[in-house]
């Protein structure tokens, strides 16, 4: 959306790109409840039942038992994760599967200890476990998608919201990383990296597609192919390579900095303060980003349709916060949400838990992600259904 009334960008738009893109100081305050419910209150708020890091429970669990092995004792485990389908009850979570590799140093550790290490690791493959998931690879259906996809894992979740809004028929498929269902060569054989989420397109011969943002691509090309209508996509060359700008900043720069910075706070071995640091130092400069972005846009929505107050928001004689459009949804790409919208969502729901608070912070951030979780099909798509 172009603004002609005005050659530079306002007062408002400067003060954001100084402010925020160069703020290293930490303004938020941690849910220390350690509850799983996403930053919202009241009608915005879902439960995301997710912990925060991309090694979570597995790799603080195996720290905890070497200790436990050190000292002379054994540690029970507790971890029963439900199996089944989007019907099924939630599980106890984690991020994603991202594990670090792992060898035992103790080579006369009992044996019930290094079994269960590999079960939590993944690590062995153990056809009687993995039943579910062959059985499922045999009779896979015959149309729509399949998605494969974790209780805890956003990436996950960002397709999930993409399929919905598409408003495309699709099953998902919650991996049991405990078993190991990750390695098993069924899913390997769809996504070589063993990681999710991955799509089955089951009306291409079952194709197989892994990575989130090509995943997001698939869906958007497919779908304005077939039906002419560029919805969570755009029919300008100039807008498509926009939204693939901010896919590619999503899955590089924005997801992975937010799981270092869980993984250093939460479950590091060791408490690195200046590892802490840097990684959530590097998600508020990126959130400042998107903060000047949506900020800009906003700013040029209230030019174009607030035309009875131009005057006065160029001279700065009236704070734009005044005007009518100021809680507008405005998105990344256009004047529709697109898929470079939604592949922010799901990770903007962990953030609290690194200290930072979007709605202090990132004002345009919070309302950008208020509007997204209002919307029915993303809704339907975080709950799992």
């Amino acid at each position: 959306m172009q603004n002609t009334n005005i050659g530079n960008v306002s007062q408002l738009s400067s003060a954001l790109r100084h402010v925020n893109i160069n703020n290293n100081e930490s303004a938020g305050n941690m849910n220390k409840n350690g509850s799983n419910e996403i930053l919202f209150g009241g009608n915005d708020m879902i439960n995301n039942n997710g912990d925060n890091d991309k090694n979570n429970i597995m790799q603080q669990q195996l720290n905890q038992q070497q200790s436990n092995q050190q000292n002379g004792t054994e540690q029970q485990q507790d971890q029963q994760l439900q199996q089944g389908h989007h019907t099924n009850a939630h599980q106890q979570v984690h991020l994603e599967d991202m594990l670090h590799p792992f060898t035992i140093q103790q080579q006369q550790q009992q044996q019930q200890a290094q079994q269960q290490a590999q079960n939590i690791l993944g690590s062995e493959y153990n056809p009687a476990q993995h039943s579910r998931i062959t059985q499922y690879f045999q009779n896979l259906p015959v149309e729509g998608y399949t998605l494969f996809s974790h209780r805890s894992a956003p990436n996950g979740y960002k397709v999930a919201c993409a399929l919905s809004e598409l408003g495309l028929q699709y099953n998902t498929f919650f991996l049991d990383f405990a078993t190991g269902e990750h390695r098993a060569p069924e899913f390997v054989s769809l996504n070589p990296n063993a990681r999710v989420p991955a799509l089955i397109d089951h009306s291409l011969e079952n194709l197989g597609i892994w990575e989130s943002g090509s995943i997001m691509l698939h869906l958007v090309n497919k779908y304005y192919k077939e039906t002419g209508d560029p919805l969570l996509w755009s029919d300008n060359l100039a807008e498509q390579s926009q939204i693939n700008s901010w896919i590619f900043f999503q899955t590089s720069g924005h997801a992975p900095m937010i799981g270092q910075a869980l993984h250093f706070k939460y479950f590091h071995s060791q408490k690195i303060p200046s590892a802490i640091e840097r990684y959530t130092d590097e998600v508020r400069r990126v959130y400042g980003v998107l903060e000047v972005a949506l900020a800009e846009r906003r700013e040029a929505l209230v030019m174009e349709l607030d035309t009875e107050n131009v005057a006065s928001y160029s001279a700065g004689t009236t704070p734009i916060s005044q005007s009518k459009f100021f809680d507008y949804p405005v998105w990344l790409v256009g004047e529709n949400i697109t898929i470079a919208d939604l592949s922010f969502l799901p990770w903007n729901n962990v953030i609290d838990r690194i200290g930072i608070n979007i709605r202090v912070e990132f004002p345009e951030v919070y309302k950008w992600t208020k509007h997204m979780m209002r919307r029915p099909a993303i809704i339907q798509a975080l709950r799992g259904e």
